[in-house]
């Protein structure tokens, strides 16, 4: 990780957790398509990818989204289709 990088404004907090979602899923798909397995793949983005922050504003509900179980999981999704 290299610091905190702004991604944008969201209208609703599914949109930046789908916004989240992604950022996570392009970092596992390049290395599972490098050939890396889904606990290799998840390794290396939790030591080295971007791990996406959700930050509520404007007294708006803080947002649930646990971005390491979400990746561990989908790693393993996105491997069944590689």
């Amino acid at each position: 990780m290299t610091g905190l990088r702004p991604q944008g404004q969201f209208a609703s907090a599914a949109a930046a957790v789908a916004a989240a979602r992604a950022i996570i899923e392009e970092n596992l798909s390049l290395s599972l398509t490098a050939g890396l397995s889904a606990g290799k793949a998840y390794e290396a983005w939790r030591l080295y990818g971007d791990v996406p922050t959700i930050v509520a504003h404007g007294g708006a509900a803080p947002v649930e989204f646990d971005p390491f179980s979400f990746a561990r999981v989908r790693a393993q999704e996105l491997q069944a289709r590689v």
